[in-house]
């Protein structure tokens, strides 16, 4: 009976995803600040919040003008359209299971220049779903804890002065 304990827990511990915001690889963009270099687009888009694996919640995804189309379908709505300019400060890195896929970032920051009331935005972060995605390496399984750091890697984002 202990085994099949065990055994649950840790089959669940797999599906769980991980803030691992305070690891070495994350802090090359922790709480760095972030400009919008052209109109980007702010949705609300209806689904799991991937913080919170399995639970239905809204959250707030944040696009770019390059980004699928399929964030703005199922009852999604546009909620502002950010012009160039906009600043972002990255606040959360998220490790996220996928299944067999594997693992993907979720990364979320909060928008600097606009009200989301207190939520976070998802900024175009994990390769199964976001198209192109803002960071490299595109996956926690491509690299080791402190070899290579997070990084912003999108013409849609440049640096910016925090305030």
């Amino acid at each position: 009976m202990r085994l099949m304990i065990l055994l649950f827990f840790s089959v669940l511990t797999g599906c769980a995803s991980v803030d691992v915001s305070n690891k070495s690889f994350s802090q090359s963009i922790m709480n760095k600040c972030y400009e919008l270099t052209e109109v980007g687009q702010l949705i609300l888009a209806k689904g799991s919040d991937k913080e919170r694996v399995l639970k239905f919640s809204t959250n707030y995804l944040f696009l770019s003008v390059e980004s699928q189309t399929h964030h703005r379908e199922k009852g999604a709505e546009q909620v502002a359209l950010l012009q160039p300019g906009s600043r972002l400060r990255i606040n959360k890195v998220i490790n996220y299971p996928y299944g067999s896929v594997g693992n993907c970032w979720v990364i979320k920051a909060g928008l600097l220049d606009f009200d989301t009331e207190g939520r976070s935005v998802e900024i175009p972060s994990c390769f199964v779903w976001d198209r192109p995605i803002w960071v490299e390496p595109n996956s926690p399984h491509a690299f080791d804890d402190g070899v290579v750091p997070l990084m912003i890697s999108t013409p849609a984002l440049r640096d910016a002065k925090c305030p």
